[in-house]
């Protein structure tokens, strides 16, 4: 019995235009009225989530929860309050800039409330990073100036997806084994604290909820659902997901300008 479904935002939950369909809407609720807890698990902060939980908090008296940063973040909706938190310091900053700069791959470091853009990035190789992805507030600033005790949620390298899949295969394994390290796009990189990833957010989050894997439904697109997907009791790749996440997944529902993820959900809970 399906207890909590969690789905992916962008490519999934969110169509082309970043929009929920009403269609979606719909069915959260449809799961909602059946006692399933529906649970938000994105790559995204807090702050680019923000705009979308009035649209999928119908209930402001139903509890719900955000797996953010790919699982670095549970918060709880009704107030913000953080219930687990995986972090990246300075160390591990300078660490990935010597070896980036070295690959002439742009760098952006995230923490709760902003994304940073450093001063300068590669000649040639901007992030789009701000411009095209996220929707979180930005600012630049001297990386070096950061405060001892600064922290990050995560990192992100985005780039033109041939340039980036070349220099990736030139990062040191000693430096991406003390790491999560995933693709979110097939454009973007993302950098965690080790261990952290989505699958281990929901079984965090379940232990609290007291909802076993096996009760859990995973809806994604991009390898960094693909932990969520394989430790879930039920794996949905959406019509769009990558071809990696369609051979492991239990079902392929529609993509997301088709209202995949209602599909899904009605597809098992009638």
């Amino acid at each position: 019995m399906i207890k909590l479904i969690a789905t992916d935002l962008d490519g999934t939950l969110l169509d082309r235009h970043k929009q929920i369909p009403p269609a979606n809407l719909q069915a959260i609720e449809y799961a909602r009225q059946k006692g399933v807890q529906v649970v938000l698990c994105t790559g995204r902060p807090y702050r680019a989530v923000e705009h979308l939980l009035d649209q999928v908090r119908r209930n402001p008296s139903h509890e719900d929860y955000l797996i953010l940063f790919n699982g670095a973040m549970i918060r709880r909706a009704s107030d913000g309050a953080i219930l687990h938190q995986a972090s990246l310091d300075l160390e591990d900053l300078k660490r990935w800039q010597v070896v980036l700069d070295a690959l002439a791959l742009p760098l952006n470091v995230i923490d709760q409330d902003w994304v940073y853009e450093p001063l300068t990035y590669p000649p040639g190789r901007e992030s789009f990073y701000v411009s095209k992805v996220t929707q979180a507030p930005s600012q630049r600033v001297d990386f070096k100036a950061f405060p001892p005790d600064q922290t990050f949620l995560k990192f992100v390298i985005t780039i033109d997806s041939d340039y980036l899949q070349d220099q990736m295969q030139k990062l040191p394994e000693d430096l991406t084994a003390d790491y999560s390290v995933c693709l979110s796009h097939p454009f973007q990189l993302e950098v965690m604290a080790k261990g952290v990833d989505k699958g281990q957010a929901l079984r965090h989050l379940g232990q609290t909820l007291d909802i076993s894997l096996d009760q859990m439904m995973a809806i994604g697109d991009q390898m960094n659902d693909l932990t969520m997907m394989t430790q879930a009791g039920v794996g949905v790749a959406m019509g769009n997901a990558v071809s990696e996440l369609k051979q492991v997944a239990d079902y392929v529902t529609g993509d997301h300008n088709q209202d995949g993820v209602a599909q899904a959900i009605y597809h098992y809970l009638d």
